[in-house]
């Protein structure tokens, strides 16, 4: 397939266009929360890809904390995998006993003030995703 020129534009003009193209459509993408808020946990059958994670991007994940540069206490919340690489951080079906929700809780102390980015729903939502197994779904 042969795709005709834009007359009139220049290959600056051109890039600029495939450019903004490129990132409008990346931008519709379900991984873009910015605000903890728009994350709300069901309350069952809860997914690592579709609300943990998010919950751990946008509220742990940065600069000074547990993000893959600073891993603040040695803990890196940016895969499922690492979750289990501190034992005992998090134990499938006993929240509990989980480390990661003591602290959510409030239950077990943390350094840094977290929780004016976390809501109920999220501390719910972290039990639920533990109890029924801490699955990477």
């Amino acid at each position: 397939m042969k795709m005709k020129a834009i007359r009139g534009w220049n290959t600056a003009a051109k890039i600029g266009l495939f450019a903004l193209v490129c990132t409008l459509f990346s931008a519709c993408g379900d991984n873009l929360v910015s605000n903890p808020n728009d994350i709300v946990f069901p309350s069952s059958n809860v997914s690592y890809n579709d609300q943990v994670q998010p919950l751990f991007n946008v509220g742990c994940n940065f600069s000074g904390c547990h993000n893959d540069a600073s891993q603040a206490g040695f803990i890196r919340l940016t895969a499922w995998t690492y979750l289990f690489d501190t034992p005992g951080m998090v134990v499938p079906g006993k929240p509990e006993n989980s480390p990661l929700y003591q602290v959510m809780s409030g239950d077990l102390a943390h350094v840094a003030s977290f929780q004016a980015r976390i809501n109920n729903n999220h501390i719910q939502g972290i039990y639920t995703w533990i109890q029924e197994g801490a699955k990477n779904n």
